[in-house]
């Protein structure tokens, strides 16, 4: 069995790209599966439920109007998939292009890896997922080296590698080695802090034979509401990272953090005055 698990905000699932094209690829590789919608909305999109389109695919729809935790909703659906005999959990957001043969690709892998697809920018056709990047904690700077694109897919080094959770799959033999995601993170980070505490653990991970076309914020104009929103996420992140990485004491780190907040905030906001 099969288990996959669509995270919305504001728009219905039906309406989704990852949607639309995860009937495709039932359509290309029918399987018994459950399809978990997770709604973070703060007025549910489906207040009625959901009932299931595919056949063979049960839906399960849950709303939480408090925005949780993206960590918090993979640990917690995760847990109920494995316990509900799911053999693998692919977790995946509203704004990715899923390929046809994603499933078939999954079915080829070892299963006791992390698996990961090829993950392009939607804009640019870029691979941004996996890559690897390192750190220099204190001046929240990261070298990224992006893989070749015409890498073939199989075992890659899991050191310092990196991966967007959408298009993640995790087997429970895998899950049940105690691999989770860090709670404390609700938006960025989920992802990086994962790949982290999994290549502490693991030597390799496996690159998938498929492709996700992927959204990436970063590469879309947005409003300074947004942008605001989105920064302040990716700032929480480098103060987790300046408290375990480099030991700095959890005052100073907070300070120091919201210090360059506000700088960053007020050169966005001038910015956007000026032009």
């Amino acid at each position: 069995m099969h288990s996959y698990l669509i995270v919305i905000f504001n728009e219905s699932v039906f309406d989704t790209p990852t949607y639309k094209t995860l009937v495709k690829m039932f359509t290309a590789h029918p399987h018994s599966a459950t399809l978990y919608v997770w709604d973070n909305s703060p007025l549910a999109q489906h207040p009625k439920g959901l009932v299931s389109e595919i056949e063979q695919v049960e839906l399960v729809y849950c709303h939480s109007r408090f925005n949780e935790h993206l960590s918090v909703v993979y640990n917690k659906i995760m847990a109920l998939a494995f316990e509900c005999d799911s053999d693998y959990m692919t977790l995946l957001d509203q704004d990715s292009h899923i390929s046809s043969n994603f499933k078939q690709s999954i079915d080829d892998a070892p299963n006791q890896y992390l698996l990961v697809p090829k993950v392009c920018s939607d804009k640019t056709g870029q691979i941004i997922s996996p890559r690897y990047q390192q750190y220099n904690y204190l001046f929240n700077q990261c070298a990224i080296d992006y893989l070749d694109p015409q890498i073939s897919p199989g075992e890659l080094k899991s050191e310092h590698v990196f991966a967007v959770g959408s298009g993640m799959t995790i087997s429970k033999s895998l899950w049940l080695t105690g691999v989770r995601f860090q709670e404390t993170l609700s938006f960025y980070g989920v992802d990086t802090e994962f790949c982290s505490d999994y290549a502490k653990r693991n030597e390799h991970f496996v690159l998938l034979a498929s492709t996700i076309k992927h959204n990436a914020s970063n590469e879309h104009d947005e409003g300074y509401e947004k942008f605001k929103w989105r920064l302040t996420k990716y700032y929480e992140h480098w103060l987790y990272q300046l408290i375990k990485y480099v030991g700095v004491p959890s005052s100073f780190a907070s300070f120091y953090v919201r210090l360059s907040l506000k700088y960053m905030l007020l050169k966005n906001k001038t910015k956007r005055f000026l032009r």
